[in-house]
């Protein structure tokens, strides 16, 4: 005699279904956490160990930016004719010094631009070749700025006639460069720091220097 199977209807809903087990649920969130914090304090570890290797290459290297100093001027011409073109004759002693005791630096480009009044009139490529600077060291360059320019004062037209009373004229020089330094045998990658110098100039005419006397002036340096 086949076994009566039992009628499943409203008032009986069959057998229940289990509920989730609650503990896979907390071991599930255990393992995600403890891969997280392992991961979080292995990034920790990782940064820890990058920041004190640096601090540890920069106190054995002590690296110190290389200095540029602008040592003399001559200015034997500037004066603007009737149809607003700048003439011009300006001739600079430059001086790059490496101050650091274990790094040389390779100057690969140093292109400098000579402005008055906000305007660019010349620019000079002062690297050829390139050189380098030894360690401890100083390296000498010489600039001219030689021609004439088209430019437009203005309002400041007013400055330049001041200036030209006075015999000293305030000339900006911004300098780019690409260098790279050189420790042992390893020579790093470029860098492009910016130069800018602020000079007072004062103008020879006919031989005769106005009574300002040109000082040695020293230039900004950035390196980024």
């Amino acid at each position: 005699m086949a076994e009566k199977k039992p009628h499943l209807d409203g008032s009986n809903p069959g057998p229940s279904i289990p509920p989730p087990n609650q503990e896979d649920k907390h071991k599930s969130r255990g393992c995600f956490c403890c891969l997280f914090g392992c991961l979080w304090k292995t990034i920790v570890a990782l940064i820890l160990i990058i920041v004190l290797a640096i601090f540890i290459c920069w106190l054995i290297l002590q690296p110190r930016m290389f200095k540029v100093h602008i040592t003399d001027a001559k200015l034997t011409q500037f004066n603007f004719t009737n149809n607003n073109n700048l003439q011009y004759k300006l001739d600079l002693n430059i001086t790059l010094r490496n101050p650091n005791k274990k790094m040389a630096i390779y100057f690969d480009k140093i292109e400098a631009n000579a402005i008055y009044e906000g305007q660019r009139f010349d620019t000079e490529n002062l690297t050829i070749w390139g050189f380098k600077v030894e360690r401890k060291s100083t390296h000498f360059l010489n600039a001219t700025f030689a021609g004439q320019q088209w430019m437009v004062l203005g309002a400041n037209v007013l400055d330049f006639n001041e200036e030209k009373n006075v015999g000293v004229y305030s000339i900006y020089l911004k300098c780019y460069l690409r260098i790279r330094f050189r420790i042992g045998d390893f020579i790093g990658g470029h860098h492009k720091p910016k130069v800018r110098c602020g000079l007072k100039v004062p103008l020879i005419s006919n031989g005769n220097l106005s009574t300002a006397r040109f000082e040695t002036t020293r230039c900004d340096v950035q390196l980024f």
